[in-house]
Formats: structure tokens, C-alpha cells, sequence
């Protein structure tokens, strides 16, 4: 099997017509894809710079899958709401391929910076689409959309298309628009209104039907990336790590339980605990609604786990999962203490910057984890005690 996915990213590379080893990939994507996908992976295959995303994994998520998970709703999307939207169902395809197609290790989990992060301005070259000069761009995050949109040129993209890869995270989402979408993909009000109100003063340029269709679908994913760390049925992994580490740290399982064996993942017993524990969250669960309360705390969850496993897989992996209202409990086997205070520090620095929380946190090592979490959290508490006695 190793020697045909070689090929087949060779196939690809060179934008090959190996018949059968086209076949070996369609029956590769259809075991984790639905069937209808099937009339559009012709164009995966044969836009090679596509393929450099398998080596990008940001916020959690490999950014090949992003693109080919926009891919599989935008075939779900009926015909005849295409055609109310007046939209090319080809344009519309060729859009999600190419929104994001100019990624790369700016936005990298492995090697993504936090002090970069900064309030920048669009290239010149795209100034010429309205709104695009003055709505809120951020460097990296939004790096990629030059690039991709010279991708999209190269590959003689019309202009509707070139203007959807522009705007995909700067267009304003007309409530018709969502509307027609969210019906189609059966979305609930709560995810349609989450889509609305996303950075009303970024999501602020005027542009085409189809420039907020890719950004609906863009947001879309990212609204499933969030929620996939708390909510789940069955045997999903993430809510088996969301269970199985909050019965770890309380003291009510141990390294024997049969649920890590489903995760893969083996431990001794007295893994290092590390603590983190929102500020102020009792303000913003005052001031926000429930829905909100519950968007926030989803999203830093999978903050935090895309960047503790960070060059970490199988057995190495850490553990992570919202303990109680307000509190992250990481499970980790690093012991270092200079090494778990860097861990500490750039998560927190990250949550600070995306999410606007700070943190109070703490971490114990070398007792049993029920322990570990116990120290972790008076550490925390302290933390909180010196920094009112500051004041």
C-alpha cells in the first residue's frame, strides 16, 4: 500500500493519466468520503499545488482534508439553488479548490508564531475588489490569499472565480444567501446566526453570490472543527478523550482503562497534569448568551489541543479536555519542567491572542494524575490569590 500511495502522489506531482492508479485513489477517497464527491475529484488530482497541503496542519485540522471536507458540502448543495443563486456549479468547485490553495508553514501549527500576528493590509494587487483595502486583514492568517489567487490565475480561473478565492474571508454574508445555503445543507438557526455574526468588521466587502458561498462553507468547517471537541456520538475519539480524561483527573479511572486502548494511547499512571484556568469567564458567561458561552469554550478546547500535539502522535500523544465551566486539563508525558512552562506559555500566549482570555494556570508532576491535577489546580488558585494581593 506505501508504494501506492507513492505513486499516486507521483501521479499527481506530475499530473499523470494512470487510469489505474486513479482508480486506487478514488477508492482510497471513497472510504473516508460519500460517493456523490465522486464527478469532482478529477479536479483534486489535477491541480498539483493542491498536494502541498497534505503538509499543513493548522489549528488542528490538515488543510488538504479542510479543502476536500468544503468539496464534499458544496456537492450537496441542489441544483436549483445554484441556479437561483445564478451560479456555475464548475465556478463554484474551482473556488473551494483554489481558496486556500496558497498555504503553507505561515499558518503551520508546527511552526506558527504568535508574536507575528499582526493588523496588516492587502497586497495592491487586490485592491482593486471593493472593500478589500479597508476590511480588517491579519498577517499571516490571510497571507494565503494573494498567493492563492496568483495559483487561480495561472490556472486561467475566470474572473467570478478569482473574486470568490479574494473574498472568501473578507466577503459580507448576505442573510438570502445563508439562507438558500442553510436550508439546502439542513444547517439549525444556532449555526446559520453563528455564520451571520462572525467578524461583522472583517467579513465586511461587498462581492458575488458565489464569493459567500465559499465563505459560508469556509466558516462551515470551521464552526465543525470547533464542536467536534465537545460534542459526539458513539465511539468518536475526541468525545472519548473529552470522557476518559475528565474521569483520569477526578480520580474515578486509571491507566487500565479499556477507553485508551480506543484512543490508542498507553499510560503509566502518574503523567504530569498541566492546569488552565480562564480569566474573567464568569464576566463574558454574564454578558453573552448560552450558545455563545458554549462557541467560546469549543473553540479553545480545540485551540489547545492542536497545539499540545504539535510533532506528537500515537502513543506520545497528550490528552486534553474542558474539566468543569471553565478549566482545560492537559495529561501529558513530559516531565520537564522547563519544557512544560514553554508548553504553558505558548498556549497561553495563543488563547490570549485568538480568544481574548488570559489564564491563570499550574501543573504537578511525579504522583498519580488525580493528584498531579489536584496540585495543578492549587497552584492555579494560588496564582489567582498573588495576583489579587497585587492589585
Amino acid at each position: 500500500m506505501d508504494k501506492e500511495v507513492s505513486a499516486i502522489r507521483n501521479c499527481i506531482l506530475e499530473q499523470c493519466d494512470d487510469l489505474p492508479l486513479r482508480e486506487v485513489y478514488y477508492k482510497a477517497m471513497l472510504g473516508v468520503l460519500k460517493p456523490r464527491i465522486i464527478p469532482y475529484l478529477d479536479g483534486v488530482f489535477e491541480i498539483k499545488e493542491l498536494l502541498a497541503l497534505a503538509e499543513v496542519v493548522s489549528a488542528g485540522e490538515n488543510q488538504l482534508h479542510h479543502v476536500i471536507r468544503m468539496l464534499e458540502l458544496a456537492a450537496f448543495i441542489p441544483d436549483n439553488v445554484l441556479e437561483t443563486m445564478k451560479i456555475n456549479r464548475g465556478d463554484l468547485v474551482a473556488g473551494v479548490l483554489f481558496h486556500d490553495v496558497g498555504k503553507g508553514s505561515e499558518v503551520d501549527d508546527r511552526v506558527f508564531d504568535p508574536a507575528a500576528v499582526k493588523k496588516g493590509r492587502a497586497p495592491l494587487f487586490l485592491h482593486h475588489y471593493p472593500g478589500i483595502s479597508w476590511a480588517d486583514w491579519y498577517v499571516p492568517f490571510h497571507d494565503h490569499i494573494g498567493l492563492s489567487y496568483q495559483i487561480a490565475r495561472r490556472h486561467n480561473q475566470p474572473e467570478e472565480v478569482l473574486e470568490a478565492v479574494v473574498l472568501h474571508h473578507h466577503v459580507r454574508i448576505r442573510p438570502r444567501a445563508l439562507q438558500l445555503v442553510g436550508d439546502a445543507l439542513n444547517l439549525s438557526s444556532i449555526v446559520k446566526m453563528d455564520i451571520y455574526h462572525y467578524k461583522p468588521e472583517q467579513y465586511a466587502a461587498p462581492g458575488s453570490n458565489l464569493a459567500q458561498v465559499i465563505a459560508i462553507l469556509d466558516q462551515l468547517c470551521a464552526i465543525e472543527r470547533k464542536f467536534r471537541g465537545i460534542t459526539g456520538a458513539g465511539l468518536d475519539p475526541l468525545r472519548i478523550e473529552y470522557e476518559v480524561v475528565r474521569d483520569l483527573v477526578i480520580g474515578i479511572t486509571d491507566k487500565d482503562d479499556p477507553r485508551l486502548k480506543l484512543l490508542g494511547v498507553t499510560l503509566s499512571g502518574n503523567e504530569t497534569v498541566i492546569l488552565f484556568d480562564l480569566r474573567a469567564f464568569g464576566s463574558y458567561v454574564k454578558m453573552h448568551t448560552e450558545y455563545e458561552v458554549q462557541n467560546i469554550k469549543a473553540s479553545i478546547l480545540q485551540l489547545i489541543r492542536s497545539l499540545v500535539r504539535v510533532n506528537r502522535s500515537g502513543s506520545e500523544r497528550d490528552l486534553v479536555a474542558l474539566i468543569g465551566g471553565d478549566e482545560y486539563a492537559v495529561i501529558t508525558k513530559v516531565d520537564d519542567p522547563v519544557i512544560i512552562e514553554e508548553m504553558i506559555r505558548r498556549i497561553s500566549t495563543v488563547v490570549k491572542l485568538r480568544m481574548g482570555f488570559g489564564m491563570r494556570t499550574g501543573y504537578a508532576v511525579g504522583d498519580a494524575i488525580a493528584v498531579n491535577f489536584h496540585n495543578a489546580r492549587i497552584q492555579a488558585e494560588l496564582s489567582k490569590e498573588h495576583r489579587f494581593l497585587d492589585e
